[in-house]
């Protein structure tokens, strides 16, 4: 069952309870970048170049450092080579961190071309990617479908994680991709969430061990949790959607970015949105 926390902790795990006499790691997740192969060209009347650029200033300004850097996908908005080589020059101070998937906005192809040094496989393949963090498993998984907005997570990538899984001594996990495998409460995001949902929350359930999910795709934060699972959506680095209403709505809210720290026991994250609202949102 669905339900969201009462107060902002992560699921039980506060800030606070982490070990701070162990090494904690901190992971950043940039999500929905939206990038155009033209500077200043803007999405709904957000520059969404300029504003991936404040988000990393703001971040190299204002935060400690990070340990891995993960972008969930929408790299781009047009999908083509010059957007991909825009994104990666702006997102440079973490080009040996960085780990990536698409969202529904990407081109495979591209996104592995631009980033052939931190992305493996070949030409249209799925990119997914595995790391360890001490005791947790950090895993990334790719619902991208061609030519669609909405994902989906098919049989034999859910066969290739739960291999992953069996063969890994991996206390704990925690899984990142672009499409949320929950209703947002929201009645026009949710036709284009993901298919294969019960599957892979099936697998979820039978694995205690996978105790955080982060996704993007819905632009705004959501938090919710599946049984032993907290499930959670990030903000936009670009535009910002409003879950309200029955037809796409965009929030007047400053772009943001997830922080995920880790020690050997506990997990705690929280949103950080940028102190200033630079750029209204304009409907067509």
């Amino acid at each position: 069952m669905l339900k969201r926390p009462n107060d902002g902790s992560a699921f039980g795990f506060p800030s606070e309870l982490l070990q701070h006499n162990t090494a904690v790691t901190r992971i950043l997740q940039l999500t929905d970048l939206h990038v155009f192969s033209e500077a200043g060209q803007q999405l709904k009347g957000i520059p969404t170049r300029e504003c991936l650029q404040d988000v990393v200033d703001y971040i190299m300004a204002n935060e400690e450092p990070f340990d891995h850097v993960i972008v969930t996908g929408d790299h781009t908005h047009d999908e083509l080579p010059e957007s991909y080589a825009a994104v990666r020059e702006i997102l440079t101070p973490w080009h040996d961190r960085l780990w990536q998937v698409p969202g529904n906005h990407d081109d495979r192809i591209l996104l592995r071309s631009a980033f052939s040094d931190r992305i493996s496989g070949e030409s249209d393949e799925q990119i997914r990617f595995q790391f360890a963090v001490g005791p947790w498993l950090c895993v990334g998984l790719d619902t991208h479908v061609p030519g669609e907005v909405p994902g989906n997570i098919e049989a034999g990538q859910l066969k290739w994680l739960k291999n992953l899984l069996k063969d890994s001594p991996a206390e704990r996990v925690a899984l990142f991709f672009h499409h949320p495998p929950v209703d947002v409460n929201s009645v026009w995001m949710d036709p284009i969430g993901l298919s294969g949902r019960e599957q892979l929350l099936e697998l979820v359930r039978d694995d205690r061990r996978i105790k955080l999910i982060c996704c993007g795709h819905v632009h705004h934060e959501f938090s919710g949790i599946v049984e032993h699972t907290e499930i959670v959506t990030t903000p936009a680095t670009g535009i910002q959607f409003d879950p309200a209403g029955d037809t796409p709505n965009f929030a007047t809210a400053a772009p943001g970015y997830r922080v995920i720290e880790f020690d050997s026991k506990w997990f705690a994250t929280h949103v950080v949105r940028l102190p200033e609202v630079k750029f209204i949102p304009v409907t067509d």
